[in-house]
């Protein structure tokens, strides 16, 4: 089938290939269009409504539960420092544990060598890499915090990050809290420049359609934060490619709500090159179509 597709694709003349394009951008264009425009206006009325009864709008930052954030990574050992020192000192009820996945490039010694300056970061290193589930799970049973928030180790936070990531669990139906992930480097040249861009529609207000409509199945593995006894009892996140994917449903399976805190922002590097970014874009594809079919099939029955 993939090859009578390529085929199909190769015997295109450019004319084709450009029309083909254009009306793929044209359905996508007003597809976000529409969603960035239905964002709007029901913010909008809802300001307008709430300033007409005289509604006050809440406090920013009232809910203060322990959080741990787990940073896993395989020869991180460039950006695990500037990762720490991104997030420390943000909460105040705060603990960073650091996973090295069997690193060779020194990167549980450069976290150990922070560690050692700053209160309440533990290291943990394993000799040969496991994966990053299994990384998440260890890193996991060494924590009692109320909410564990998984972190990249390329990745920053925003000053507020985790203040407003941890909001939405006052409610006790929220499960886990999806917040919005940034190019880090988004003026390197076209590539990051679109990417960014892609970010912005379908992160950032794409998720925020999605949560009000009930339908988001997605937590960042790059930022997103989950209920510690939640995560225990689901007998944490599954061996396999997609797991912050098959986690998330795993979590609405059990009646639990998934809410997005986006001005929780996570700045992180994109691929510059088109040729990376098709392998990145593959391994995703690859994933949710693997945990999609093998585990979560029946959501395709009407019935």
């Amino acid at each position: 089938m993939l090859t009578d597709w390529l085929h199909w694709l190769t015997s295109l003349t450019p004319t084709e290939l450009l029309t083909i394009l254009g009306i793929l951008l044209f359905v996508d264009g007003a597809r976000y269009a529409y969603c960035t425009a239905s964002m709007a206006l029901f913010d909008l009325g809802r300001s307008c409504w709430n300033w007409l009864r005289g509604v006050r709008p809440p406090l920013k930052y009232t809910h203060c539960p322990t959080v741990c954030v787990l940073l896993v990574g395989h020869n991180e050992g460039d950006t695990i420092e500037e990762a720490l020192a991104s997030v420390w000192g943000m909460y105040p009820r705060l603990e960073l544990v650091v996973v090295d996945d069997g690193s060779t490039d020194g990167m549980a010694e450069k976290a150990q060598r922070f560690a050692a300056e700053h209160a309440g970061v533990l290291v943990l290193s394993r000799s040969e890499r496991g994966g990053k589930s299994s990384a998440l799970n260890w890193g996991l049973s060494y924590t009692r915090a109320e909410v564990v928030v998984c972190m990249d180790t390329d990745s920053r936070f925003s000053g507020t990050a985790l203040w407003e990531i941890v909001q939405p669990f006052a409610d006790p139906q929220v499960g886990a809290v999806s917040a919005s992930v940034e190019a880090w480097n988004a003026f390197h040249n076209v590539c990051t420049w679109l990417q960014a861009y892609e970010y912005r529609q379908t992160i950032f207000i794409g998720r925020q359609l999605a949560e009000r409509m009930g339908t988001l199945a997605i937590v960042s593995g790059a930022f997103g934060a989950f209920r510690r006894d939640l995560l225990e009892r689901l007998g944490g996140w599954d061996v396999g490619p997609g797991e912050d994917g098959d986690i998330t449903l795993r979590i609405r399976r059990q009646g639990y709500r998934i809410a997005t805190a986006s001005w929780a922002r996570c700045l992180t590097n994109v691929p510059t090159t088109w040729t990376r970014l098709f392998h990145q874009r593959r391994r995703w594809d690859r994933s949710v179509v693997t945990y999609q079919c093998r585990k979560h099939l029946d959501q395709a029955y009407f019935w």
